[in-house]
């Protein structure tokens, strides 16, 4: 069956989003199937990471409601619910120490029967996730030991073993060199041929070069649609309240911004 007519993964109905007094996105409806990889983008506080927390069923909207695989998510256990999406979230917090392979591990969970214990079917599934993300031969290491870049990787490995429908990436790339930007955005792409992603994503030249999808927020207001369609110079300066230059490269094209001159 063609993408086109591939039932939707995630089903947003007319979802309104606030945080106290703040509203963040307001009516906003939207789908997203499998095959698609869709980046989030928006200043700071534009609602990003409270959106995906939302889908993920974590933040409860104001208004509207959200659907998995055509069933609303209040309906899922919580076992089916970790089955149909993970999250990554943008920042790790860790208290006690652990090894990456148990951290890793912890995305099987809801794959486990009995008592829990996890399988060599699991090991074996972490330590190729690990592989995944460059992080091979890093089993036994500390992760409160890791580099900020090393430590959002092997959040990334424990998504993977948890295999969800639906992948929702807070800032994937986040602490990571140039090098592992590259690496982890070749990751997704991959991943997102099998399966549906959403990832808030900061760099517009990253988004560019790899989504097949952008949500942009911009002041409560949703623009969403094809990279092609929804990276133009008008939506990006109402989302930044900056311009923005495309200039044509070999590689495609890339978005400088520009901030108005300040006249003295």
């Amino acid at each position: 069956m063609s993408n086109a007519m591939s039932s939707p993964v995630l089903a947003v109905h007319n979802l309104t989003l606030a945080t106290d007094d703040t509203m963040l996105v307001d009516n906003f409806s939207w789908q997203v199937k499998t095959g698609q990889f869709w980046c989030v983008v928006g200043k700071n506080g534009a609602g990003k990471s409270t959106l995906l927390q939302c889908i993920a069923g974590l933040h409860p909207p104001r208004h509207g409601r959200i659907s998995a695989n055509g069933q609303d998510i209040a309906a899922l256990s919580v076992k089916e619910q970790a089955r149909w999406r993970g999250l990554l979230l943008q920042m790790q917090s860790d208290v006690f120490a652990d090894n990456v392979i148990d951290s890793v591990l912890t995305g099987r969970y809801s794959y486990q029967t009995g008592w829990g214990w996890e399988s060599e079917e699991d090991i074996a599934l972490a330590q190729q996730a690990l592989q995944q993300v460059k992080l091979a031969g890093y089993d036994k290491k500390n992760i409160l030991h890791l580099s900020g870049g090393e430590r959002q990787r092997v959040a990334l490995a424990a998504v993977l073993v948890q295999n969800p429908t639906l992948f929702l990436l807070d800032e994937p790339t986040a602490h990571q060199d140039v090098a592992a930007q590259i690496v982890m955005m070749d990751l997704i792409r991959d991943l997102s041929q099998t399966h549906a992603v959403v990832a808030v994503c900061h760099d517009i030249n990253l988004v560019a070069r790899y989504a097949t999808h952008v949500l942009v927020i911009a002041k409560q207001q949703c623009y969403a649609g094809p990279v092609a369609d929804v990276l133009t110079p008008s939506i990006l300066q109402a989302a930044f309240d900056c311009n923005f230059d495309m200039i044509n490269t070999e590689s495609g094209i890339l978005y400088v911004p520009v901030l108005p001159r300040q006249i003295s």
